[in-house]
């Protein structure tokens, strides 16, 4: 694409080195006023360190940036917002225990102090509440606890942060930066979304990492494909395509069989592994179904509709115990103490916040990997053993291609991905006969998504159980063999989803709302 005017950003020969290790080498890479640019790539590809690279939360270790026609390097993220650039982040950087508008001025509350030096509250929420409404999300209290809004709420404040902040310091042509903002939000929430950056385009330039890949080709004008730590490709107009996109990301063109439903197999008579009763508490009413050696059960539905409260009624991981009965292999779980006993029953749980939820991020891969099978690992003694730890470690970082530097690397500084990926092998490190997993392909690109529908396919075959809660429609269809789909905290419609006989999405959705 050919650009009358000159770039608003540039970034020359950027690279970004950790201990002597590159993660990106020599990205080009030019951003043009009121432009929606993507970065594509497999996890690992280094599209989240660039963009940590623009917004001053690391220093490049090589490389120039111009921004405006000025020399550019931030020495923290408050330069960066100030000179015009802000972040939606991958994982959320909201503080919980704070209001919303607290959390949208976080670290810039100094310019809302009065001559006696006391924050205008008054004014901050005020800013904040007309904010919120201009982006549709009037439903948002600024004043209320951030951490009191569901998961999906706190990436739409995430997202109407960055908006904010570019007006606020009156920038003329602001660069927001979305680091996975669609990942855990619902098809309102993104539609939302979709809609004010394609209102505020006129005004600021956006650059967009996302592992869907329609959303690509749906939203951006240009999109570079990282490979490795470099820029591998750079496509416009026509060429944009997901066929495209994935053969330069991975070297391969994209599968049609990309669910592997050919692999699905028939269960008319296997036994029951999982059988819930019953279940009700928080956002659930009355659920109940079975769940068959070797099948994957689907649930979907909107944001909010109790699929993930049934995930964790099923593995106790929930502060409101659920009522109900819920067996495995014919053994009835307690309901109080419901999580350990699901863990000695061979359940294991993947949940939808990993960073928080499913792994420790200060501690090694070797280390992640073994927390759950502890007692494979040691000695007589109680000891840990080192290289029983490796070596189970290494075993599953082959198996699921995890891309670490070494087993005693910290799970922190692996990609979004590769810390799925890490969860999901702590779990079959211990042997599970049952599986909950929780949108396991969120912030998953598609390469690894290949990789983690074929382990699932894989699973099933060797009689492991399956319930699979997922926000992604298309996932849903092309693995499951039953589907459920809530709404209001109850089942709402149920089909069979044989291989040769898949329901659309169009059949799911029409039950949903």
């Amino acid at each position: 694409m050919k650009h009358a005017r000159n770039p608003i950003f540039s970034m020359r020969q950027g690279s970004k080195r950790f201990n002597g290790i590159s993660v990106i080498e020599g990205i080009d890479l030019d951003i043009f006023p009121s432009e929606i640019v993507g970065i594509a790539g497999e996890n690992g590809a280094g599209k989240s360190t660039t963009l940590k690279i623009i917004a001053g939360i690391y220093p490049p270790s090589a490389g120039s940036m111009i921004l405006a026609a000025q020399a550019y390097r931030p020495l923290s993220y408050t330069e960066a917002v100030e000179a015009g650039i802000s972040m939606v982040f991958q994982e959320q950087a909201l503080i919980p225990n704070l209001a919303v508008y607290e959390n949208i001025f976080l670290s810039l509350e100094a310019n809302f102090r009065n001559r006696l030096g006391i924050v205008d509250r008054k004014a901050m929420i005020a800013f904040s509440e007309r904010h919120l409404k201009d982006l549709d999300l009037g439903y948002i209290d600024p004043r209320r606890r951030t951490g009191d809004h569901a998961f999906h709420d706190r990436q739409m404040i995430e997202i109407a942060k960055a908006f904010a902040l570019a007006e606020y310091f009156h920038i003329d042509h602001p660069i927001i930066l979305l680091d996975e903002p669609t990942a855990a939000i619902g098809e309102r929430e993104v539609k939302i979304l979709f809609e004010s950056i394609r209102r505020f385009r006129h005004r600021a330039s956006f650059v967009l990492v996302t592992h869907r890949l329609a959303e690509y080709v749906e939203l951006c004008d240009r999109i570079y494909v990282f490979k490795d730590g470099r820029s591998v490709g750079e496509f416009s107009g026509e060429q944009i395509s997901e066929q495209n996109l994935h053969k330069a990301m991975v070297g391969r063109i994209r599968e049609d069989e990309y669910y592997m439903e050919k692999r699905q197999l028939g269960l008319l008579e296997a036994p029951v592994a999982v059988s819930a009763k019953g279940l009700s508490g928080q956002n659930i009413k009355h659920v109940s179904f079975d769940i068959r050696k070797g099948e994957i059960l689907g649930i979907g539905g909107l944001v909010g509709c109790g699929k993930e409260a049934v995930a964790r009624a099923v593995v106790g991981f929930d502060p409101f115990p659920s009522t109900g009965t819920i067996e495995v292999n014919g053994a009835v779980l307690p309901l109080r103490g419901r999580a350990k006993a699901a863990i000695e029953h061979g359940v294991g749980f993947v949940p939808k916040e990993r960073k928080t939820e499913g792994i420790v991020p200060y501690m090694s891969v070797e280390a992640n990997i073994s927390l759950a099978s502890l007692p494979l690992v040691s000695r007589p003694a109680g000891f840990i053993s080192r290289a029983q730890e490796r070596a189970l470690a290494e075993q599953h970082i082959n198996a699921l291609r995890i891309r670490c530097h070494a087993p005693a690397q910290l799970c922190q500084f692996l990609s979004g991905g590769n810390q799925q990926k890490v969860v999901i092998a702590k779990w079959l490190a211990r042997g599970v006969r049952v599986l909950v997993l929780d949108n396991p392909t969120r912030g998953v690109d598609v390469g690894a998504k290949q990789e983690i529908y074929a382990l699932l396919r894989d699973l099933i075959e060797h009689g492991v159980s399956i319930l699979l809660i997922t926000d992604d429609l298309p996932e849903l269809i092309g693995m499951s063999n039953r589907i459920f789909i809530m709404r209001d905290g109850q089942v709402q419609f149920e089909c069979n989803a044989p291989a040769d006989n898949k329901p659309t999405e169009q059949e799911l959705v029409q039950h949903m709302v």
